[in-house]
Protein backbone atom coordinates (compact mmCIF):
# COMPACT_ATOMS: atom_id res chain seq x y z
CA UNK A 1 0.00 0.00 0.00
CA UNK A 2 1.08 3.51 -1.06
CA UNK A 3 2.30 5.84 1.31
CA UNK A 4 0.81 10.23 1.26
CA UNK A 5 3.75 11.74 -0.06
CA UNK A 6 3.90 15.41 1.78
CA UNK A 7 5.75 18.69 1.01
CA UNK A 8 6.03 19.81 4.39
CA UNK A 9 3.50 21.22 6.83
CA UNK A 10 0.80 19.07 7.53
CA UNK A 11 0.54 17.60 4.09
CA UNK A 12 -2.82 19.06 3.33
CA UNK A 13 -1.13 21.03 0.59
CA UNK A 14 -0.29 17.97 -1.40
CA UNK A 15 -3.22 15.94 -0.72
CA UNK A 16 -5.27 19.01 -1.93
CA UNK A 17 -3.41 19.31 -4.83
CA UNK A 18 -3.54 15.15 -5.51
CA UNK A 19 -7.17 15.85 -5.25
CA UNK A 20 -7.74 18.80 -7.68
CA UNK A 21 -5.63 16.89 -10.49
CA UNK A 22 -7.75 13.47 -9.50
CA UNK A 23 -11.17 15.78 -10.14
CA UNK A 24 -9.87 17.22 -13.37
CA UNK A 25 -9.08 13.98 -14.57
CA UNK A 26 -12.83 12.76 -13.92
CA UNK A 27 -14.24 15.83 -15.20
CA UNK A 28 -12.49 15.69 -18.80
CA UNK A 29 -13.19 11.84 -18.74
CA UNK A 30 -16.87 13.43 -18.48
CA UNK A 31 -16.37 15.76 -21.30
CA UNK A 32 -15.76 13.15 -23.87
CA UNK A 33 -17.99 10.94 -23.09
CA UNK A 34 -20.80 14.20 -23.24
CA UNK A 35 -18.82 14.96 -27.06
CA UNK A 36 -19.35 11.07 -28.33
CA UNK A 37 -22.81 10.95 -26.58
CA UNK A 38 -24.09 13.91 -28.29
CA UNK A 39 -22.27 12.90 -31.57
CA UNK A 40 -24.36 9.90 -31.82
CA UNK A 41 -27.13 9.58 -34.22
CA UNK A 42 -29.83 7.22 -35.66
CA UNK A 43 -30.23 5.02 -32.25
CA UNK A 44 -32.88 5.46 -29.01
CA UNK A 45 -30.32 5.99 -26.92
CA UNK A 46 -27.91 8.58 -29.14
CA UNK A 47 -28.06 11.68 -27.46
CA UNK A 48 -27.94 13.99 -31.40
CA UNK A 49 -27.59 17.50 -29.75
CA UNK A 50 -25.00 19.58 -31.75
CA UNK A 51 -25.64 22.39 -29.53
CA UNK A 52 -24.31 19.78 -26.66
CA UNK A 53 -21.71 18.85 -29.14
CA UNK A 54 -20.50 22.59 -28.88
CA UNK A 55 -20.61 22.92 -25.22
CA UNK A 56 -18.07 20.91 -24.37
CA UNK A 57 -15.43 23.37 -26.43
CA UNK A 58 -14.57 26.97 -25.85
CA UNK A 59 -15.26 29.65 -28.15
CA UNK A 60 -12.15 29.18 -30.08
CA UNK A 61 -11.72 25.76 -30.03
CA UNK A 62 -10.08 24.19 -33.17
CA UNK A 63 -11.65 20.72 -33.76
CA UNK A 64 -11.08 18.14 -36.99
CA UNK A 65 -8.93 15.57 -38.40
CA UNK A 66 -7.58 14.25 -41.58
CA UNK A 67 -10.61 15.66 -43.72
CA UNK A 68 -10.17 19.17 -42.20
CA UNK A 69 -10.78 21.75 -39.34
CA UNK A 70 -13.39 24.02 -37.52
CA UNK A 71 -12.40 26.67 -35.66
CA UNK A 72 -14.21 28.20 -33.24
CA UNK A 73 -17.47 26.82 -30.89
CA UNK A 74 -20.31 27.65 -33.38
CA UNK A 75 -18.55 26.32 -36.66
CA UNK A 76 -18.01 23.00 -34.64
CA UNK A 77 -21.52 22.67 -33.91
CA UNK A 78 -22.59 24.44 -37.68
CA UNK A 79 -20.34 21.32 -38.89
CA UNK A 80 -22.09 18.44 -36.62
CA UNK A 81 -25.82 19.38 -37.86
CA UNK A 82 -24.80 19.55 -41.66
CA UNK A 83 -22.79 16.50 -41.54
CA UNK A 84 -21.94 14.89 -38.44
CA UNK A 85 -25.62 14.32 -37.76
CA UNK A 86 -26.86 13.09 -40.95
CA UNK A 87 -25.51 9.33 -41.12
CA UNK A 88 -28.41 7.19 -40.42
CA UNK A 89 -26.34 5.86 -37.94
CA UNK A 90 -23.61 6.68 -35.44
CA UNK A 91 -21.71 5.55 -31.93
CA UNK A 92 -18.77 7.08 -31.01
CA UNK A 93 -16.72 4.85 -28.65
CA UNK A 94 -13.81 6.71 -26.73
CA UNK A 95 -11.75 4.39 -24.86
CA UNK A 96 -8.01 3.55 -23.50
CA UNK A 97 -7.68 7.41 -21.85
CA UNK A 98 -5.10 8.93 -20.78
CA UNK A 99 -4.92 12.34 -19.61
CA UNK A 100 -2.48 14.38 -18.01
CA UNK A 101 -3.18 17.97 -15.65
CA UNK A 102 -0.80 20.52 -15.72
CA UNK A 103 -2.85 23.09 -13.42
CA UNK A 104 -5.42 24.62 -15.40
CA UNK A 105 -4.46 22.92 -18.56
CA UNK A 106 -4.72 19.11 -19.76
CA UNK A 107 -3.53 17.07 -22.31
CA UNK A 108 -5.84 13.64 -23.53
CA UNK A 109 -5.94 10.87 -26.01
CA UNK A 110 -8.21 8.19 -26.28
CA UNK A 111 -8.57 5.39 -28.88
CA UNK A 112 -11.66 6.24 -31.16
CA UNK A 113 -14.36 3.52 -32.97
CA UNK A 114 -17.11 4.77 -34.06
CA UNK A 115 -19.73 2.21 -35.96
CA UNK A 116 -21.97 4.03 -38.47
CA UNK A 117 -23.86 4.05 -41.41
CA UNK A 118 -23.48 6.45 -44.06
CA UNK A 119 -26.34 8.80 -45.12
CA UNK A 120 -26.01 6.67 -48.58
CA UNK A 121 -26.34 3.50 -45.64
CA UNK A 122 -23.51 1.92 -46.07
CA UNK A 123 -22.15 0.17 -42.78
CA UNK A 124 -18.69 0.99 -41.98
CA UNK A 125 -16.47 1.02 -39.25
CA UNK A 126 -13.94 4.13 -38.40
CA UNK A 127 -11.09 4.27 -35.53
CA UNK A 128 -8.21 6.40 -34.87
CA UNK A 129 -7.19 8.54 -31.90
CA UNK A 130 -8.30 11.81 -30.51
CA UNK A 131 -5.49 13.77 -29.15
CA UNK A 132 -7.09 16.57 -27.63
CA UNK A 133 -6.19 19.77 -25.48
CA UNK A 134 -8.58 21.12 -22.79
CA UNK A 135 -8.45 24.25 -20.46
CA UNK A 136 -10.37 25.13 -16.51
CA UNK A 137 -12.31 27.56 -17.36
CA UNK A 138 -15.29 29.50 -15.66
CA UNK A 139 -18.00 27.32 -16.30
CA UNK A 140 -15.42 23.84 -15.82
CA UNK A 141 -12.72 22.01 -18.07
CA UNK A 142 -13.28 22.27 -21.69
CA UNK A 143 -11.55 20.92 -25.10
CA UNK A 144 -10.00 23.88 -26.86
CA UNK A 145 -8.37 21.64 -29.60
CA UNK A 146 -9.37 18.11 -30.28
CA UNK A 147 -8.19 15.83 -33.17
CA UNK A 148 -9.05 12.44 -34.24
CA UNK A 149 -6.14 11.19 -36.30
CA UNK A 150 -8.10 8.15 -38.61
CA UNK A 151 -6.74 4.92 -38.74
CA UNK A 152 -9.00 3.10 -40.33
CA UNK A 153 -12.34 4.20 -42.04
CA UNK A 154 -13.49 0.78 -43.64
CA UNK A 155 -16.70 -0.81 -44.93
CA UNK A 156 -18.36 -3.29 -42.49
CA UNK A 157 -17.94 -6.48 -44.70
CA UNK A 158 -14.58 -5.66 -45.93
CA UNK A 159 -12.77 -4.90 -42.94
CA UNK A 160 -9.53 -2.57 -42.51
CA UNK A 161 -7.48 -5.68 -43.77
CA UNK A 162 -9.01 -5.44 -46.95
CA UNK A 163 -9.48 -2.05 -47.60
CA UNK A 164 -7.94 0.46 -44.96
CA UNK A 165 -9.50 3.83 -46.26
CA UNK A 166 -12.67 4.38 -48.45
Amino acid sequence: MGTLATTGGDGNDDLRARLERLEAVEAIGNLMADYTHFFDTGWSGAGRDAARVGAVFTEDAVWGGDTGVQHGRAKIEAWCTKYGHTAKMSMHIAMNPKIEVSGDAAKGAWNGFIPMVTPAGEAIWVGGRYECDCVHTESGWKFSRMYFQTAFQTPYDEGFARTQFI
